[in-house]
Protein backbone atom coordinates (compact mmCIF):
# COMPACT_ATOMS: atom_id res chain seq x y z
CA UNK A 1 0.00 0.00 0.00
CA UNK A 2 2.91 2.32 0.80
CA UNK A 3 4.39 1.77 -2.69
CA UNK A 4 1.05 2.52 -4.36
CA UNK A 5 0.65 5.75 -2.37
CA UNK A 6 4.17 6.77 -3.30
CA UNK A 7 3.55 6.29 -7.03
CA UNK A 8 0.25 8.15 -6.81
CA UNK A 9 2.01 11.05 -5.06
CA UNK A 10 4.74 11.12 -7.70
CA UNK A 11 2.17 11.02 -10.46
CA UNK A 12 0.41 14.00 -8.91
CA UNK A 13 3.69 15.92 -8.89
CA UNK A 14 4.70 15.26 -12.46
CA UNK A 15 1.23 15.53 -14.00
CA UNK A 16 0.26 18.81 -12.32
CA UNK A 17 -1.14 21.29 -14.87
CA UNK A 18 -0.90 18.62 -17.59
CA UNK A 19 -4.23 19.74 -18.99
CA UNK A 20 -2.99 23.25 -19.71
CA UNK A 21 0.63 22.54 -20.64
CA UNK A 22 1.86 20.74 -23.73
CA UNK A 23 4.23 18.72 -21.56
CA UNK A 24 7.93 18.95 -20.74
CA UNK A 25 10.33 20.86 -22.95
CA UNK A 26 11.50 18.78 -25.89
CA UNK A 27 14.93 18.78 -27.48
CA UNK A 28 16.37 17.20 -30.59
CA UNK A 29 18.59 14.15 -30.56
CA UNK A 30 22.28 15.01 -30.17
CA UNK A 31 25.67 13.32 -30.10
CA UNK A 32 29.05 14.22 -28.61
CA UNK A 33 32.33 12.47 -27.90
CA UNK A 34 33.73 12.49 -24.40
CA UNK A 35 37.16 13.35 -23.02
CA UNK A 36 38.35 9.77 -23.64
CA UNK A 37 37.18 9.76 -27.26
CA UNK A 38 34.02 7.67 -26.77
CA UNK A 39 30.82 8.45 -28.65
CA UNK A 40 27.52 9.24 -26.92
CA UNK A 41 24.14 9.77 -28.58
CA UNK A 42 21.01 10.52 -26.55
CA UNK A 43 18.79 8.16 -28.52
CA UNK A 44 21.09 5.22 -27.79
CA UNK A 45 20.35 5.56 -24.07
CA UNK A 46 16.78 4.42 -24.67
CA UNK A 47 17.17 1.56 -22.18
CA UNK A 48 17.93 4.06 -19.39
CA UNK A 49 15.00 5.28 -17.30
CA UNK A 50 16.54 8.75 -17.36
CA UNK A 51 19.78 10.47 -18.34
CA UNK A 52 21.23 12.97 -15.86
CA UNK A 53 23.70 15.47 -17.32
CA UNK A 54 25.89 17.52 -14.97
CA UNK A 55 27.40 20.68 -16.45
CA UNK A 56 31.09 21.22 -15.62
CA UNK A 57 33.94 23.66 -16.26
CA UNK A 58 37.62 23.27 -15.47
CA UNK A 59 37.94 26.53 -13.55
CA UNK A 60 34.62 26.27 -11.69
CA UNK A 61 35.53 25.67 -8.05
CA UNK A 62 31.89 25.16 -7.16
CA UNK A 63 31.90 22.06 -9.37
CA UNK A 64 34.83 20.64 -7.46
CA UNK A 65 33.28 21.37 -4.08
CA UNK A 66 30.09 19.55 -5.09
CA UNK A 67 31.85 16.41 -6.32
CA UNK A 68 30.95 14.37 -3.18
CA UNK A 69 27.29 15.33 -3.69
CA UNK A 70 27.42 14.37 -7.38
CA UNK A 71 28.88 10.99 -6.40
CA UNK A 72 26.15 10.47 -3.80
CA UNK A 73 23.49 11.35 -6.37
CA UNK A 74 24.99 8.88 -8.81
CA UNK A 75 25.37 6.01 -6.36
CA UNK A 76 21.78 6.54 -5.22
CA UNK A 77 20.16 6.40 -8.63
CA UNK A 78 22.51 4.68 -11.08
CA UNK A 79 21.71 1.19 -9.83
CA UNK A 80 18.03 1.98 -10.38
CA UNK A 81 18.50 2.46 -14.12
CA UNK A 82 19.52 6.14 -14.36
CA UNK A 83 22.53 7.06 -16.53
CA UNK A 84 24.89 9.85 -15.43
CA UNK A 85 27.03 11.96 -17.76
CA UNK A 86 28.93 15.22 -17.42
CA UNK A 87 29.22 17.90 -20.10
CA UNK A 88 31.79 20.63 -20.62
CA UNK A 89 30.42 23.49 -22.72
CA UNK A 90 33.19 25.98 -22.04
CA UNK A 91 34.95 26.83 -25.28
CA UNK A 92 38.19 27.79 -23.52
CA UNK A 93 38.67 24.35 -21.91
CA UNK A 94 40.83 22.02 -24.02
CA UNK A 95 40.55 18.25 -23.85
CA UNK A 96 43.91 18.13 -22.10
CA UNK A 97 42.59 20.56 -19.46
CA UNK A 98 39.51 18.40 -18.95
CA UNK A 99 41.55 15.20 -18.68
CA UNK A 100 43.84 16.80 -16.10
CA UNK A 101 40.79 17.88 -14.11
CA UNK A 102 39.40 14.35 -14.23
CA UNK A 103 42.74 12.83 -13.21
CA UNK A 104 43.13 15.29 -10.35
CA UNK A 105 39.62 15.14 -8.90
CA UNK A 106 38.35 11.79 -10.23
CA UNK A 107 35.01 12.86 -11.66
CA UNK A 108 34.57 9.23 -12.71
CA UNK A 109 32.03 10.22 -15.37
CA UNK A 110 32.18 10.50 -19.15
CA UNK A 111 32.63 14.25 -19.77
CA UNK A 112 30.98 15.18 -23.07
CA UNK A 113 32.90 17.77 -25.10
CA UNK A 114 30.60 20.56 -26.29
CA UNK A 115 33.09 23.19 -27.44
CA UNK A 116 30.58 24.57 -29.97
CA UNK A 117 28.08 25.01 -27.08
CA UNK A 118 25.28 23.92 -29.41
CA UNK A 119 24.14 21.10 -27.13
CA UNK A 120 24.22 23.41 -24.09
CA UNK A 121 22.06 25.86 -26.03
CA UNK A 122 19.56 23.12 -26.90
CA UNK A 123 19.42 21.93 -23.28
CA UNK A 124 19.00 25.45 -21.91
CA UNK A 125 22.16 25.26 -19.80
CA UNK A 126 23.44 28.59 -18.49
CA UNK A 127 25.86 27.58 -15.72
CA UNK A 128 28.51 25.00 -14.93
CA UNK A 129 26.91 23.22 -12.00
CA UNK A 130 23.43 22.92 -13.47
CA UNK A 131 21.79 19.54 -13.80
CA UNK A 132 19.50 18.35 -16.59
CA UNK A 133 17.30 15.24 -16.34
CA UNK A 134 16.28 13.84 -19.73
CA UNK A 135 13.83 11.16 -20.77
CA UNK A 136 15.83 9.65 -23.67
CA UNK A 137 13.08 7.92 -25.64
CA UNK A 138 10.88 10.99 -26.01
CA UNK A 139 13.71 13.56 -25.86
CA UNK A 140 11.98 15.33 -22.97
CA UNK A 141 13.61 17.63 -20.41
CA UNK A 142 12.09 16.59 -17.07
CA UNK A 143 14.21 18.73 -14.76
CA UNK A 144 16.50 21.72 -15.18
CA UNK A 145 18.29 23.55 -12.37
CA UNK A 146 20.69 23.26 -9.47
CA UNK A 147 21.70 20.23 -7.45
CA UNK A 148 18.60 20.82 -5.32
CA UNK A 149 19.32 18.45 -2.46
CA UNK A 150 17.43 20.47 0.15
CA UNK A 151 13.95 19.42 1.20
CA UNK A 152 11.35 20.22 -1.42
CA UNK A 153 9.94 23.67 -0.96
CA UNK A 154 6.26 24.49 -1.08
CA UNK A 155 4.79 25.76 -4.38
CA UNK A 156 1.29 26.98 -3.48
CA UNK A 157 0.56 28.02 -7.07
CA UNK A 158 0.76 24.32 -8.00
CA UNK A 159 -0.99 23.01 -4.87
CA UNK A 160 2.28 21.33 -3.88
CA UNK A 161 3.08 21.28 -0.18
CA UNK A 162 6.57 21.23 1.28
CA UNK A 163 7.78 17.80 2.34
CA UNK A 164 10.80 16.87 4.44
CA UNK A 165 13.42 14.51 3.04
CA UNK A 166 12.81 15.05 -0.64
CA UNK A 167 13.41 17.61 -3.38
CA UNK A 168 12.17 18.39 -6.88
CA UNK A 169 15.23 16.64 -8.36
CA UNK A 170 14.74 13.56 -6.21
CA UNK A 171 11.01 13.52 -6.92
CA UNK A 172 11.67 13.67 -10.67
CA UNK A 173 14.12 10.77 -10.53
CA UNK A 174 11.84 8.76 -8.28
CA UNK A 175 9.00 9.27 -10.75
CA UNK A 176 10.89 7.85 -13.73
CA UNK A 177 12.28 4.99 -11.64
CA UNK A 178 8.75 4.18 -10.46
CA UNK A 179 7.60 3.96 -14.07
CA UNK A 180 5.65 7.20 -14.46
CA UNK A 181 5.46 7.92 -18.20
CA UNK A 182 3.22 10.99 -18.41
CA UNK A 183 4.74 14.24 -17.23
CA UNK A 184 3.51 17.81 -16.94
CA UNK A 185 5.83 20.70 -17.61
CA UNK A 186 9.57 20.67 -17.09
CA UNK A 187 10.43 21.13 -13.40
CA UNK A 188 12.71 24.17 -13.21
CA UNK A 189 14.53 25.40 -10.12
CA UNK A 190 17.11 28.13 -9.69
CA UNK A 191 20.44 27.45 -11.35
CA UNK A 192 23.70 27.49 -9.44
CA UNK A 193 27.38 27.44 -10.24
CA UNK A 194 29.65 29.32 -12.63
CA UNK A 195 28.03 31.26 -15.45
CA UNK A 196 28.66 30.04 -18.99
CA UNK A 197 29.25 32.67 -21.64
CA UNK A 198 27.74 32.20 -25.10
CA UNK A 199 29.71 34.67 -27.20
CA UNK A 200 28.87 33.17 -30.61
CA UNK A 201 25.18 32.96 -29.81
CA UNK A 202 25.15 36.61 -28.73
CA UNK A 203 27.09 37.66 -31.81
CA UNK A 204 24.73 35.82 -34.16
CA UNK A 205 21.71 37.19 -32.33
CA UNK A 206 22.94 40.69 -33.18
CA UNK A 207 23.90 39.76 -36.74
CA UNK A 208 22.66 36.61 -38.47
CA UNK A 209 25.40 34.87 -40.47
CA UNK A 210 25.28 35.97 -44.11
CA UNK A 211 24.34 33.32 -46.64
CA UNK A 212 26.44 34.57 -49.56
CA UNK A 213 29.69 35.35 -47.72
CA UNK A 214 29.62 32.84 -44.84
CA UNK A 215 27.21 29.96 -45.39
CA UNK A 216 27.60 29.23 -49.12
CA UNK A 217 31.46 29.17 -48.95
CA UNK A 218 31.28 26.85 -45.94
CA UNK A 219 28.91 24.46 -47.74
CA UNK A 220 31.04 24.56 -50.86
CA UNK A 221 34.17 23.63 -48.91
CA UNK A 222 32.64 20.93 -46.69
CA UNK A 223 29.58 19.52 -48.46
CA UNK A 224 29.20 20.23 -52.17
CA UNK A 225 31.67 17.60 -53.37
CA UNK A 226 29.02 15.00 -52.46
CA UNK A 227 25.89 17.20 -52.56
CA UNK A 228 26.11 17.84 -56.30
CA UNK A 229 24.00 16.76 -59.27
CA UNK A 230 24.75 13.07 -59.82
CA UNK A 231 26.72 12.87 -56.57
CA UNK A 232 26.43 10.26 -53.85
CA UNK A 233 24.39 12.51 -51.53
CA UNK A 234 20.56 12.45 -51.60
CA UNK A 235 20.21 16.07 -52.74
CA UNK A 236 22.28 18.72 -54.49
CA UNK A 237 23.23 21.95 -52.72
CA UNK A 238 22.82 23.95 -55.91
CA UNK A 239 20.84 26.95 -54.63
CA UNK A 240 19.75 28.76 -51.50
CA UNK A 241 16.21 27.47 -51.99
CA UNK A 242 17.40 23.87 -51.98
CA UNK A 243 19.55 24.36 -48.88
CA UNK A 244 16.77 26.18 -47.04
CA UNK A 245 14.34 23.37 -47.78
CA UNK A 246 16.72 20.77 -46.39
CA UNK A 247 17.97 22.90 -43.48
CA UNK A 248 15.98 21.10 -40.70
CA UNK A 249 17.51 17.81 -41.82
CA UNK A 250 20.94 19.46 -42.07
CA UNK A 251 20.68 20.56 -38.45
CA UNK A 252 19.61 17.12 -37.29
CA UNK A 253 22.49 15.30 -38.99
CA UNK A 254 25.05 17.86 -37.77
CA UNK A 255 23.79 17.73 -34.17
CA UNK A 256 23.95 13.91 -34.20
CA UNK A 257 27.37 13.92 -35.93
CA UNK A 258 26.12 11.98 -38.95
CA UNK A 259 27.42 14.83 -41.11
CA UNK A 260 29.94 15.81 -42.23
CA UNK A 261 30.81 12.14 -42.81
CA UNK A 262 34.14 10.50 -42.03
CA UNK A 263 34.24 12.04 -38.58
CA UNK A 264 37.30 10.98 -36.64
CA UNK A 265 38.35 12.00 -33.16
CA UNK A 266 40.02 15.39 -33.79
CA UNK A 267 42.34 14.93 -30.82
CA UNK A 268 44.09 11.92 -32.40
CA UNK A 269 46.40 12.93 -35.26
CA UNK A 270 45.13 14.83 -38.29
CA UNK A 271 43.81 13.42 -41.56
CA UNK A 272 43.65 15.18 -44.93
CA UNK A 273 40.22 13.77 -45.78
CA UNK A 274 38.44 13.76 -42.41
CA UNK A 275 36.14 16.70 -43.33
CA UNK A 276 36.58 18.47 -40.00
CA UNK A 277 34.22 21.30 -39.01
CA UNK A 278 35.47 23.38 -36.10
CA UNK A 279 33.31 24.89 -33.38
CA UNK A 280 33.02 28.25 -35.10
CA UNK A 281 31.88 26.72 -38.38
CA UNK A 282 29.28 24.58 -36.61
CA UNK A 283 27.95 27.59 -34.69
CA UNK A 284 27.72 29.68 -37.86
CA UNK A 285 25.76 27.01 -39.74
CA UNK A 286 23.36 26.02 -36.94
CA UNK A 287 22.65 29.61 -35.82
CA UNK A 288 21.89 30.51 -39.45
CA UNK A 289 19.48 27.58 -39.70
CA UNK A 290 17.88 28.54 -36.36
CA UNK A 291 17.34 32.06 -37.74
CA UNK A 292 15.29 30.61 -40.59
CA UNK A 293 18.09 30.13 -43.16
CA UNK A 294 17.68 33.65 -44.61
CA UNK A 295 18.76 34.42 -48.16
CA UNK A 296 20.41 37.74 -47.31
CA UNK A 297 20.80 40.69 -49.63
CA UNK A 298 23.36 39.41 -52.15
CA UNK A 299 22.08 39.56 -55.71
CA UNK A 300 24.05 36.48 -56.71
CA UNK A 301 23.50 33.02 -55.18
CA UNK A 302 27.02 31.51 -55.01
CA UNK A 303 25.77 27.92 -55.08
CA UNK A 304 24.16 28.46 -58.49
CA UNK A 305 27.58 29.31 -59.94
CA UNK A 306 29.13 25.94 -59.16
CA UNK A 307 29.82 23.96 -62.33
CA UNK A 308 30.31 20.23 -62.73
CA UNK A 309 33.87 18.96 -63.31
CA UNK A 310 34.94 18.84 -66.95
CA UNK A 311 35.88 15.16 -66.72
CA UNK A 312 34.80 12.19 -64.62
CA UNK A 313 38.51 11.42 -64.33
CA UNK A 314 39.77 13.69 -61.56
CA UNK A 315 43.37 13.62 -62.76
CA UNK A 316 42.62 13.76 -66.47
CA UNK A 317 42.64 10.86 -68.93
CA UNK A 318 44.38 7.83 -67.36
CA UNK A 319 47.44 6.22 -68.93
CA UNK A 320 45.65 2.88 -68.95
CA UNK A 321 41.93 2.11 -68.57
CA UNK A 322 40.79 -1.31 -67.40
CA UNK A 323 37.29 -2.17 -68.58
CA UNK A 324 35.51 -4.37 -66.07
CA UNK A 325 33.15 -6.94 -67.66
CA UNK A 326 29.53 -5.84 -67.83
CA UNK A 327 27.30 -7.21 -65.07
CA UNK A 328 23.51 -7.21 -65.19
CA UNK A 329 22.15 -6.66 -61.70
CA UNK A 330 18.62 -8.00 -61.12
CA UNK A 331 15.93 -5.96 -59.41
CA UNK A 332 15.86 -8.10 -56.27
CA UNK A 333 17.73 -10.90 -54.60
CA UNK A 334 21.01 -11.59 -52.80
CA UNK A 335 24.06 -11.68 -55.03
CA UNK A 336 27.33 -13.52 -54.53
CA UNK A 337 30.52 -11.51 -54.87
CA UNK A 338 31.88 -11.34 -58.42
CA UNK A 339 35.56 -12.33 -58.59
CA UNK A 340 37.31 -11.61 -61.89
CA UNK A 341 40.86 -11.48 -63.25
CA UNK A 342 41.67 -9.10 -66.14
CA UNK A 343 45.04 -9.52 -67.85
CA UNK A 344 46.91 -6.25 -68.53
CA UNK A 345 48.44 -5.83 -71.99
CA UNK A 346 51.51 -4.00 -70.73
CA UNK A 347 54.62 -4.10 -72.91
CA UNK A 348 56.99 -3.37 -70.01
CA UNK A 349 57.19 -3.13 -66.24
CA UNK A 350 55.47 -0.01 -64.86
CA UNK A 351 54.94 1.76 -61.56
CA UNK A 352 51.44 3.03 -60.75
CA UNK A 353 51.31 6.44 -59.11
CA UNK A 354 47.54 7.08 -58.99
CA UNK A 355 44.34 5.05 -59.26
CA UNK A 356 40.66 5.86 -59.78
CA UNK A 357 37.72 3.48 -59.85
CA UNK A 358 34.76 4.78 -61.85
CA UNK A 359 31.61 2.85 -60.86
CA UNK A 360 29.13 2.20 -63.63
CA UNK A 361 26.06 2.42 -61.35
CA UNK A 362 26.62 3.67 -57.80
CA UNK A 363 23.17 2.46 -56.80
CA UNK A 364 24.19 -1.20 -57.04
CA UNK A 365 27.98 -1.30 -56.69
CA UNK A 366 28.48 -1.26 -52.94
CA UNK A 367 32.23 -1.80 -52.92
CA UNK A 368 35.09 -3.49 -54.73
CA UNK A 369 38.70 -4.49 -54.07
CA UNK A 370 41.47 -4.47 -56.70
CA UNK A 371 44.78 -6.37 -56.56
CA UNK A 372 47.82 -6.72 -58.80
CA UNK A 373 48.35 -10.44 -59.48
CA UNK A 374 50.20 -12.69 -61.93
CA UNK A 375 48.40 -13.21 -65.25
CA UNK A 376 45.48 -15.68 -65.19
CA UNK A 377 45.57 -15.72 -61.38
CA UNK A 378 42.57 -17.75 -60.16
CA UNK A 379 42.71 -17.67 -56.35
CA UNK A 380 39.45 -16.35 -54.91
CA UNK A 381 39.62 -13.12 -52.91
CA UNK A 382 38.75 -13.43 -49.24
CA UNK A 383 38.37 -9.96 -47.78
CA UNK A 384 40.70 -9.38 -44.87
CA UNK A 385 43.23 -12.06 -45.78
CA UNK A 386 46.77 -11.30 -46.93
CA UNK A 387 48.30 -13.20 -49.84
CA UNK A 388 51.98 -12.97 -50.77
CA UNK A 389 51.13 -13.60 -54.43
CA UNK A 390 49.10 -10.45 -54.84
CA UNK A 391 49.46 -6.81 -53.85
CA UNK A 392 46.44 -4.73 -52.83
CA UNK A 393 46.01 -1.92 -55.35
CA UNK A 394 43.00 0.07 -54.15
CA UNK A 395 39.31 -0.18 -53.40
CA UNK A 396 36.02 1.57 -54.00
CA UNK A 397 33.53 2.03 -51.17
CA UNK A 398 31.01 4.62 -49.97
CA UNK A 399 33.01 7.80 -49.44
CA UNK A 400 36.04 6.30 -51.17
CA UNK A 401 35.30 6.99 -54.81
CA UNK A 402 37.82 9.65 -55.82
CA UNK A 403 41.25 9.35 -57.33
CA UNK A 404 43.98 8.06 -54.99
CA UNK A 405 47.59 9.15 -55.34
CA UNK A 406 50.26 7.22 -53.48
CA UNK A 407 52.63 9.17 -51.19
CA UNK A 408 55.66 10.95 -52.58
CA UNK A 409 58.45 8.67 -53.80
CA UNK A 410 56.23 5.58 -53.59
CA UNK A 411 54.03 3.60 -55.93
CA UNK A 412 52.75 0.18 -56.94
CA UNK A 413 55.06 -2.03 -59.00
CA UNK A 414 53.33 -3.85 -61.89
CA UNK A 415 55.56 -6.35 -63.73
CA UNK A 416 54.96 -7.03 -67.42
CA UNK A 417 52.47 -9.88 -67.73
CA UNK A 418 50.48 -8.93 -64.62
CA UNK A 419 46.73 -8.81 -64.19
CA UNK A 420 44.18 -6.97 -62.10
CA UNK A 421 42.02 -9.10 -59.86
CA UNK A 422 38.75 -7.62 -58.59
CA UNK A 423 36.13 -8.63 -56.09
CA UNK A 424 32.87 -6.71 -56.65
CA UNK A 425 29.96 -6.59 -54.20
CA UNK A 426 26.63 -5.70 -55.80
CA UNK A 427 23.35 -5.02 -53.99
CA UNK A 428 19.92 -4.77 -55.60
CA UNK A 429 17.68 -1.69 -55.29
CA UNK A 430 14.36 -2.74 -56.88
CA UNK A 431 15.13 -2.18 -60.55
CA UNK A 432 17.26 -4.16 -62.98
CA UNK A 433 20.34 -2.27 -64.16
CA UNK A 434 23.68 -2.78 -65.88
CA UNK A 435 27.05 -1.91 -64.36
CA UNK A 436 30.07 -1.00 -66.49
CA UNK A 437 32.82 -0.09 -64.01
CA UNK A 438 36.17 1.28 -65.16
CA UNK A 439 39.58 1.38 -63.49
CA UNK A 440 41.97 4.16 -64.44
CA UNK A 441 45.72 3.70 -63.89
CA UNK A 442 48.21 6.59 -63.89
CA UNK A 443 51.88 5.65 -64.30
CA UNK A 444 54.84 7.22 -62.51
CA UNK A 445 57.24 9.09 -64.78
CA UNK A 446 60.25 7.81 -62.83
CA UNK A 447 60.72 4.71 -60.71
CA UNK A 448 59.83 5.59 -57.10
CA UNK A 449 61.98 4.51 -54.18
CA UNK A 450 59.34 2.67 -52.18
CA UNK A 451 56.74 -0.03 -52.84
CA UNK A 452 53.40 1.01 -51.30
CA UNK A 453 51.60 -1.82 -49.51
CA UNK A 454 48.47 -2.50 -47.46
CA UNK A 455 48.20 -5.00 -44.62
CA UNK A 456 44.77 -6.32 -43.61
CA UNK A 457 44.64 -6.93 -39.87
CA UNK A 458 41.62 -9.20 -39.58
CA UNK A 459 39.84 -10.98 -36.77
CA UNK A 460 36.69 -11.90 -38.64
CA UNK A 461 35.51 -15.03 -40.34
CA UNK A 462 34.16 -18.12 -38.67
CA UNK A 463 35.34 -17.16 -35.16
CA UNK A 464 33.22 -13.98 -35.10
CA UNK A 465 29.98 -14.48 -33.15
CA UNK A 466 27.91 -11.51 -31.92
CA UNK A 467 25.07 -12.31 -29.48
CA UNK A 468 21.58 -11.03 -30.22
CA UNK A 469 20.59 -7.69 -28.72
CA UNK A 470 24.03 -6.79 -27.31
CA UNK A 471 24.99 -3.14 -27.69
CA UNK A 472 28.76 -3.37 -27.02
CA UNK A 473 30.36 -6.58 -28.31
CA UNK A 474 34.10 -5.90 -28.15
CA UNK A 475 36.84 -7.33 -30.34
CA UNK A 476 40.54 -6.73 -30.88
CA UNK A 477 43.45 -7.94 -33.00
CA UNK A 478 47.15 -7.12 -33.30
CA UNK A 479 50.09 -7.50 -35.68
CA UNK A 480 53.85 -7.12 -35.25
CA UNK A 481 55.68 -5.25 -38.04
CA UNK A 482 59.14 -6.80 -38.24
CA UNK A 483 60.44 -4.02 -40.50
CA UNK A 484 60.48 -0.26 -40.00
CA UNK A 485 57.56 1.27 -41.88
CA UNK A 486 56.21 4.70 -42.76
CA UNK A 487 52.47 4.59 -42.08
CA UNK A 488 50.27 6.74 -44.34
CA UNK A 489 46.68 5.42 -44.44
CA UNK A 490 44.17 3.57 -42.29
CA UNK A 491 40.72 2.15 -42.85
CA UNK A 492 38.43 0.40 -40.37
CA UNK A 493 36.01 -2.08 -41.92
CA UNK A 494 32.94 -3.61 -40.34
CA UNK A 495 29.37 -4.01 -41.56
CA UNK A 496 25.98 -2.80 -40.31
CA UNK A 497 26.66 -3.65 -36.65
CA UNK A 498 30.00 -1.82 -36.56
CA UNK A 499 30.02 0.68 -33.69
CA UNK A 500 33.52 2.08 -33.13
CA UNK A 501 37.14 1.23 -33.86
CA UNK A 502 40.47 2.56 -32.60
CA UNK A 503 43.97 1.84 -33.95
CA UNK A 504 47.02 2.15 -31.70
CA UNK A 505 50.69 1.17 -31.67
CA UNK A 506 52.92 -0.27 -28.96
CA UNK A 507 56.49 0.76 -29.71
CA UNK A 508 59.48 -1.52 -29.02
CA UNK A 509 60.25 0.45 -25.83
CA UNK A 510 56.77 -0.39 -24.46
CA UNK A 511 55.22 3.06 -24.92
CA UNK A 512 51.82 3.28 -26.57
CA UNK A 513 50.14 5.85 -28.83
CA UNK A 514 46.79 6.16 -30.55
CA UNK A 515 46.90 6.27 -34.35
CA UNK A 516 43.24 6.90 -35.18
CA UNK A 517 39.94 6.83 -33.33
CA UNK A 518 36.65 6.43 -35.20
CA UNK A 519 34.18 6.81 -32.33
CA UNK A 520 31.01 6.33 -34.43
CA UNK A 521 31.67 3.89 -37.26
CA UNK A 522 29.44 4.31 -40.32
CA UNK A 523 29.10 1.42 -42.78
CA UNK A 524 27.88 3.90 -45.40
CA UNK A 525 31.15 5.84 -45.30
CA UNK A 526 34.45 3.96 -45.55
CA UNK A 527 37.34 6.11 -46.77
CA UNK A 528 40.97 5.34 -46.24
CA UNK A 529 41.97 8.05 -43.77
CA UNK A 530 45.18 9.73 -44.95
CA UNK A 531 47.54 10.95 -42.24
CA UNK A 532 48.57 14.56 -42.80
CA UNK A 533 51.87 13.69 -41.13
CA UNK A 534 52.86 10.04 -41.73
CA UNK A 535 53.97 8.02 -38.71
CA UNK A 536 57.32 6.23 -38.57
CA UNK A 537 56.90 2.87 -36.82
CA UNK A 538 60.23 1.29 -35.84
CA UNK A 539 60.91 -2.38 -36.51
CA UNK A 540 59.21 -4.44 -33.81
CA UNK A 541 56.22 -2.13 -33.43
CA UNK A 542 52.93 -3.86 -32.68
CA UNK A 543 49.74 -2.33 -34.05
CA UNK A 544 46.44 -3.00 -32.28
CA UNK A 545 42.89 -2.68 -33.55
CA UNK A 546 40.14 -2.47 -30.93
CA UNK A 547 36.46 -1.97 -31.57
CA UNK A 548 32.91 -3.04 -30.87
CA UNK A 549 29.66 -4.03 -32.55
CA UNK A 550 26.17 -2.80 -31.72
CA UNK A 551 23.61 -5.55 -32.36
CA UNK A 552 20.85 -3.78 -30.42
CA UNK A 553 17.60 -2.09 -31.44
CA UNK A 554 19.24 1.32 -30.94
CA UNK A 555 21.49 0.75 -33.95
CA UNK A 556 19.24 2.09 -36.71
CA UNK A 557 21.23 0.24 -39.38
CA UNK A 558 20.83 -3.14 -37.69
CA UNK A 559 19.00 -5.57 -40.03
CA UNK A 560 17.87 -7.84 -37.18
CA UNK A 561 18.66 -7.21 -33.48
CA UNK A 562 17.30 -10.67 -32.64
CA UNK A 563 19.88 -12.45 -34.82
CA UNK A 564 23.12 -14.03 -33.65
CA UNK A 565 25.59 -12.59 -36.15
CA UNK A 566 28.59 -14.46 -37.54
CA UNK A 567 31.42 -13.55 -39.86
CA UNK A 568 30.72 -13.55 -43.57
CA UNK A 569 30.87 -11.66 -46.84
CA UNK A 570 27.32 -10.30 -47.01
CA UNK A 571 26.46 -6.99 -45.35
CA UNK A 572 24.18 -8.60 -42.74
CA UNK A 573 27.10 -10.81 -41.72
CA UNK A 574 30.08 -9.13 -40.07
CA UNK A 575 33.75 -8.43 -40.52
CA UNK A 576 36.39 -6.87 -38.27
CA UNK A 577 39.32 -5.58 -40.33
CA UNK A 578 41.85 -2.81 -39.89
CA UNK A 579 43.72 -1.80 -43.05
CA UNK A 580 47.23 -0.29 -42.71
CA UNK A 581 48.75 1.35 -45.82
CA UNK A 582 52.50 2.00 -45.67
CA UNK A 583 55.88 1.42 -47.19
CA UNK A 584 58.99 -0.17 -45.73
CA UNK A 585 61.64 2.48 -45.26
CA UNK A 586 64.45 0.09 -46.25
CA UNK A 587 62.44 -1.12 -49.28
CA UNK A 588 63.40 -4.74 -48.58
Amino acid sequence: MHKLNQILLLSTLVMVNSQVNAGPDKIGNFALIDHEGNFHQLRKYGDSKAVVIISTAVDCQENIERLPKYRLLRTTWERQGVTFLAINSTARDSREDIRRMDDLYNFDLPILLDSSQLVAESLGLTRAGEIIVLEPERFQVLYRGGLDIESRRARPERDIEAREGTSFLADTLQAVVAGVTSFGETVTVAGEGCELGFAALAQHADRTPDYATEIAPLLQEKCVSCHVEGGIAPFAMNSHMMVQGWSPMMKEVVMTKRMPPAQVDPAVNHFDNARYMDAGELQTLIHWIDAGSPRGESEVDPLTLITAPESVWELGEPDYIVEVPTFTIPATGVLDYENITINLSLEKDVWIKSVQHLPGDRRVLHHLLSFIVPADYEERIVEGENDSYREFLEGYAPGKDGAVTFPDNSGMFVPKGSAVQMSLHYTTYGKETVDNTLLGLYFAEAEPQFQYSTYSLSHGGSNLVIPAGVSEHKMSASHLFEDEIMLHGLRPHMHYRGKHMRFSVVYPDGSKADIINVPDYNFAWQPTYRLSEPMLLPAGSRVIVEGAFDNSQYNLGNPDPAAVVKGGAQSWDEMFIGYFSYYKTANN
